[in-house]
């Protein structure tokens, strides 16, 4: 949303969910404009007795998320078109950095330091969030602009994250904002 501007096929999960069936068709959700992309709520831990959330995500090329890593939250993404850059740290040298196309799935577990971005135009993928509450973030963070380092420790406060924006997540050419060629 931009403004308060409502997105075509925005439904509020606050009218609908917290615990009771649903269903959504395509195209609808809880949309959430963030700078070139968008992410749809389709749940949220108050939807699921805080099983899980899951977010619908599509956009164009961008630059990376802030590294971050989960204490108790598994997140894993399932891409439906173009391609998902993701890079994993498990903090002892294990690195892994891949480039993710329709069909491939992957498991960023706990305690991974880990970030993504979109690494095509027309990129779209689900991400799902075990148990929920991290999609909580999308109404934390300015949708606008990158989000500060005040931002970001006010959703540490809230939610199951520690970002780490200077962790040393990327080399030179992977730097977020990077082209890939």
């Amino acid at each position: 949303m931009h403004d308060g501007e409502l997105l075509p096929g925005h439904i509020s999960l606050d009218e609908i969910g917290n615990g009771g069936p649903y269903i959504l068709r395509a195209g609808e959700g809880d949309h959430i404009a963030v700078r070139s992309s968008l992410r749809s709520l389709l749940t949220r831990a108050q939807d699921t007795e805080g099983h899980m959330g899951v977010t619908y995500c599509e956009g164009d090329t961008s630059g990376a998320t802030p590294p971050h890593f989960h204490h108790h939250t598994t997140e894993a993404v399932f891409v439906l078109s173009g391609v998902l850059r993701v890079w994993q740290d498990d903090r002892k040298g294990t690195r892994i950095e891949s480039e993710l196309h329709a069909g491939d799935f992957g498991l960023l577990p706990t305690g991974w330091m880990h970030s993504w971005a979109f690494g095509a135009p027309d990129t779209r993928f689900l991400a799902v969030y075990a148990p929920g509450g991290f999609e909580g973030t999308l109404h934390y963070l300015d949708p606008r602009t990158a989000p500060t380092a005040e931002q970001l420790r006010r959703t540490e406060e809230l939610f199951d994250v520690v970002w780490r924006p200077d962790y040393p997540m990327f080399d030179h050419s992977e730097e977020p904002g990077a082209q890939r060629h």
